[in-house]
């Protein structure tokens, strides 16, 4: 190439780069490999960054986390639980929490290899690979506080559930995952893979047996829920078991009674999911993986056994659950959720599910119905169930000290009268079909008692009484069954209520004749009093005592038209059962609410009432105290104030009448053993269903239940004398350990801003002359608030006497049905066709009838002087003719002496009558007394 070529090309090339085109190109590069090199130096800075800033976060969470040596962790993980204990009061034993819980322990070579594969594929396919932890869960964790999300429970390696339930506890908690983490690896570094796997399949729990029993370890769980050695475990029943652990209490196909729940589809669709993973992962082939499918484990599943009795279970399940929850929301909490709008809306869940039973609906539909956010509600009952189960099972094994308010002497002896008493009736028997045999069963239902004690100031439930044994029934009737209250809710939503609104006080005159009401819905409501007979027009306290209905339901009515939340009531005095329209609903004055409290809750509302009008809630556990004696949980009393100290006093009073020769519950003082300030009410469902009794006095409040748990009535004539024997026999057994609590010498004090006055009944105000000549003057004790301090009149005077105005009787006394009152009623109340009169008018007319009574006696004495002069008459025919009888004469004397006799028999007859009616009157006052 020639020297002018080679400078062409030369020239040319410093032209084209020069160029605007590769000028741009070229700064272009550099920019674009400056930033390449300054994201990479960001990124490669921010990844040390970040791994600073995650161990870091990770060393500051485990900083005072003692390094574990062999044979610290080595007793860890042969030491199969460290069982919490359950304290009566004053620090007396009771027992270990998981003293049901059943284990048997295998090593790996007695165990299904179905088991160990179905139990790697699903709970930790890696488990032969990592070093006890997977690196992404470090920075999960991280990534979840940070963000502050609520910590997940998933993802964990074999080795790392191992320690959690081991060494560590259930609780979620950032701090514990990152210990769990941290031993995770430790323990690898110590010990074999299968020795790991072997402590692991001997400590998780598996839900429940055929017995109800807790159960841990997959012995048992094969013993308990198949009935054969884990060994023989066949593929389907080894998916059934791996699959519990993740959530035992749901997949367990046994409730705590031992009887297989209605739906099992839970673990059943977790069984499934295990066997896809075993298919997926190789350890079975397709036909068994649809062989096991078409499993029928139903028919497998082992039959009911009776479980070994236990003196204690009604405490020991009533304070396991009660601890559950305490400890669910202190770790609701430390993830960030509140834990107490968990717990209402668990409660909520709850209480949706018993009316979806009993309605055969849906759970979903119950919360439409009820205008509710059913996606919220579950999500948050399932996320509180999950920490109920954690909080479960950590009380199983996490050595807690769980300190309780029950007196062991009371208790025993209430449990020992509720066993022996031999006035219970008869059971009640159904029919089932056996599913798994086909044959028609009978199932006995025997006649139940519940009973709680309650300490008025502080809340402490002293005793309770959950059924007759607990080997005749597992459910506790005191606190964990609704039942509607009948007529012991008139106090507590009607009569308190009134009385500190200012409708009425406790001389106050109430009607009790027929309420006749078109509700909404179209339906007429027509509640009747416990017997067919009407009072007419009563006082509030009489209505009480003698527990008439329509006083209540009027009462009630204007009650709801006065205030514009009567529920509210309920709610302050701790009724968490309460369903859509409850409280609003004019039957909810006699106890038709939907579910209706359970003994405990409407022991506890009156307890209200024996506090001065201040509720405290309820409570059985005291204190919970960890391994190293650290307090976790302390209650603390907190009083709510639901009544003034006036309207309180007033309704202890009218309820003390109930106690009294005239009330209904006349007969307990009698039968108690002791003296006592006592003020109650009793209570009858419709139909006789559920039977109450609950009374207060100044240190504590006692209620009593009867009824059947298939929801049949009791014999009517005999119920109420059973219940307040019941009641009277807790009340001597309490008496009997601790007669200071059960008989204080204090009586209730009657507060300042009550009085005892005499006024007119009707109106509540002053007396006027025409309330005083009606009868209508009542003197009783009332709140100075509301003392007459004007005249109102309620009465008119018509040609027919002095009655009740129509417009004061459609105000006070509504939806009164004029068509089914007693004629002798109805003359006291003004009707249409009845004409007014003055007093000028009125005067004059007594004066007349004054009159024409004085002319009475004269008028008879003129009409006996002539019927004597007729009889004087001599006949003027001869003697002989006077003498002979006359057959005309004759007959008619003998008619006239037939008739007098029938007459008198007639009389004798209709004063028989009549006595038997009153008779009967009274057996029917002394039925409803009862």
């Amino acid at each position: 190439m020639t020297s002018n070529t080679k400078t062409s090309f030369s020239e040319w090339f410093d032209r084209w780069k020069n160029s605007g085109l590769i000028r741009a190109l070229i700064f272009t590069y550099k920019v674009a490999w400056n930033s390449f090199l300054v994201i990479i130096s960001v990124i490669f800075i921010g990844c040390f960054f970040a791994f600073g800033i995650t161990t870091g976060y990770f060393a500051a969470l485990v900083h005072d986390q003692p390094v574990l040596n062999y044979k610290t962790l080595k007793g860890d993980l042969v030491n199969y639980s460290q069982s919490s204990e359950i304290y009566f009061a004053d620090n007396i034993p009771l027992g270990k929490v998981n003293s049901d819980l059943i284990r048997t322990t295998v090593t790996l070579d007695q165990v299904s290899s179905y088991f160990t594969d179905a139990l790697l594929s699903t709970e930790d396919e890696l488990f032969y690979e990592h070093h006890g932890v997977v690196p992404k869960a470090v920075f999960r964790a991280t990534y979840q506080d940070i963000t502050n999300q609520p910590l997940q429970t998933g993802g964990s390696t074999i080795t790392q559930q191992v320690v959690k339930n081991q060494i560590l506890s259930n609780v979620v908690t950032k701090e514990r995952k990152a210990r769990e983490i941290l031993l995770a690896m430790r323990l690898e570094h110590f010990f074999s893979k299968n020795e790991i796997l072997q402590s692991y399949i001997n400590v998780s729990p598996f839900g429940r047996n055929a017995s109800g029993q807790n159960i841990a370890g997959v012995q048992t769980a094969a013993q308990g829920i198949f009935g054969v050695d884990a060994k023989k475990l066949n593929i389907p029943q080894a998916a059934f078991i791996a699959g519990l652990p993740q959530n035992p209490f749901v997949y367990s196909p046994f409730d705590n009674s031992g009887q297989i729940k209605k739906d099992i589809s839970p673990g059943v669709n977790r069984a499934h999911a295990v066997l896809k993973n075993m298919y997926n992962g190789g350890y079975i082939s397709q036909k068994e993986y649809q062989d096991a499918l078409r499993y029928d484990y139903k028919k497998h599943f082992k039959d009911t056994t009776k479980m070994i009795k236990n003196r204690y279970h009604y405490v020991t399940n009533e304070v396991i659950k009660d601890a559950s929850i305490i400890l669910a929301k202190q770790d609701a909490q430390k993830q960030g959720y509140n834990g107490e709008k968990l717990y209402q809306d668990y409660t909520t869940y709850l209480n949706y599910s018993k009316v979806s039973k009993s309605q055969g609906s849906s759970i979903e539909s119950v919360a439409k119905a009820n205008k509710a956010n059913y996606a919220t509600i579950k999500k948050h009952f399932d996320t509180f169930q999950n920490l109920i189960d954690n909080a479960t099972l950590d009380l199983q094994n996490g050595g807690y000290k769980i300190h309780t308010t029950i007196n062991k002497d009371i208790y025993d002896d209430q449990q020992a009268f509720a066993s022996n008493y031999n006035g219970y009736e008869s059971d009640r028997i159904t029919y089932r079909t056996n599913s798994k045999t086909g044959k028609e069963e009978a199932i006995h239902h025997p006649m139940e008692v519940g009973s709680v004690l309650i300490k008025n100031d502080t809340g402490a439930i002293i005793s309770f009484v959950g059924g007759r044994g607990f080997d005749l029934s597992q459910y506790n009737f005191a606190t964990q069954v609704n039942r509607q209250n009948g007529s012991t809710m008139k106090p507590l939503l009607v009569y308190a209520p009134a009385m500190e609104a200012g409708l009425t006080q406790p001389g106050n005159i109430m009607a009790d004749l027929p309420y006749k009401r078109v509700m909404g819905s179209g339906q007429i409501y027509s509640p009747v009093n416990y017997t067919p007979l009407y009072h007419g027009f009563e006082s509030a306290r009489k209505a009480l005592y003698d527990s008439d209905n329509m006083p209540a339901v009027r009462l009630f009515t204007r009650l709801s038209a006065t205030i514009s939340h009567p529920p509210s009531y309920l709610k302050k005095m701790g009724f968490t059962s309460l369903v859509g329209s409850d409280g609003y609903n004019v039957s909810a004055a006699l106890g038709g609410i939907t579910l209706g409290p359970t003994v405990e809750e409407n022991t506890n509302a009156y307890a209200t009432f024996g506090n001065g009008g201040k509720f405290v809630d309820a409570y059985i556990i005291d204190k919970i105290t960890d391994t190293s004696s650290r307090t976790v949980y302390q209650h603390k009393v907190k009083e709510t104030t639901v009544f003034s100290p006036q309207t309180n006093y007033l309704m202890l009073d009218m309820m003390r009448d109930v106690l009294s020769p005239l009330g209904t519950a006349r007969n307990v003082p009698r039968q108690l053993d002791f003296h006592a300030d006592w003020a109650g009410k009793t209570g009858t469902s419709q139909d006789w269903r559920d039977g109450w009794f609950v009374a207060t006095n100044p240190n504590v409040t006692l209620g009593v239940w009867t009824g059947f748990d298939n929801n049949a009535k009791m014999n009517h004539q005999f119920y109420s004398t059973r219940t307040q024997q019941l009641w009277a026999g807790f009340a001597n057994a309490a008496y009997r350990i601790d007669p200071e609590l059960m008989s204080p010498s204090k009586k209730f004090t009657e507060p300042k801003g009550i009085i005892r006055t005499t006024y007119c009944g009707l109106t509540g105000q002053k007396v006027t002359s025409l309330c005083k000549e009606a009868g209508f003057v009542t003197t009783d004790l009332m709140n100075i608030k509301y003392a007459p301090r004007t005249t109102e009149e309620a009465l008119v005077r018509t040609s027919h006497g002095v009655k009740i105005k129509q417009s004061f009787v459609s105000q006070n006394y509504p939806f009164l049905d004029l068509s089914k009152t007693n004629e002798k009623f109805l003359k006291l109340i003004q009707l249409p066709g009845d004409q007014l009169v003055t007093d000028a008018e009125f005067a004059a007319n007594r004066a007349k009838e004054n009159e024409d009574k004085k002319q009475e006696p004269e008028n008879k004495k003129a009409t006996e002087k002539q019927n004597n002069k007729e009889e004087q008459i001599t006949p003027t025919t001869n003697d002989k003719k006077q003498n002979k009888p006359n057959p005309k004469v004759e007959r008619d004397e003998k008619k006239q002496t037939s008739d007098k006799q029938t007459t008198d028999q007639q009389n004798k007859t209709t004063s028989q009558s009549n006595s038997t009616e009153n008779n009967n009157s009274m057996k029917n006052d002394n039925s409803n007394n009862q």
